[in-house]
């Protein structure tokens, strides 16, 4: 909110603002809460596609199972996406967590071969566990 000086003066001759109408807000802000209201709902659905699901990576791994490289977030979250259509995930899918089996979180990348717990936040508060698999290629 500006003052009507500052406005008449500088604001509405540059045509930086103009006024709109109460109505034209609640229009808004209801297209607002729709698009919301949809992302949410696409979320919850591949929430529940996700959840429990298994994903197998494979990688070369010497003999005592140590990998040669790394996984990271970002390959996890890159063979997901390949698993659903393309945008199905967001733009905001971000790895939360990822533990080994005894159930010890793991800071950074993934070093050996084993199975894995995962989460994903795909939206504000709409997170799904997932199995990640890493097997020797």
């Amino acid at each position: 909110m500006v003052t009507p000086a500052f406005f008449n003066n500088k604001l509405r001759p540059s045509g930086a603002a103009e006024k709109i109408s109460d109505e034209a807000v609640a229009t808004e802000q209801k297209a607002k809460d729709e698009k919301r209201r949809q992302v949410l709902e696409a979320a919850t659905d591949v929430q529940s596609k996700i959840t429990d699901m298994e994903l197998s990576l494979s990688m070369k791994a010497g003999p005592e199972g140590h990998l040669f490289g790394s996984v990271g977030q970002k390959a996890i979250v890159k063979e997901l996406q390949s698993k659903f259509p393309k945008g199905a995930l967001g733009k905001k899918a971000k790895i939360v967590s990822v533990k080994d089996a005894d159930g010890g979180e793991i800071s950074g990348d993934i070093k050996e071969l084993g199975t894995f717990t995962a989460r994903i936040e795909l939206f504000k508060d709409v997170e799904a566990k997932f199995t990640v698999t890493i097997v020797e290629a």
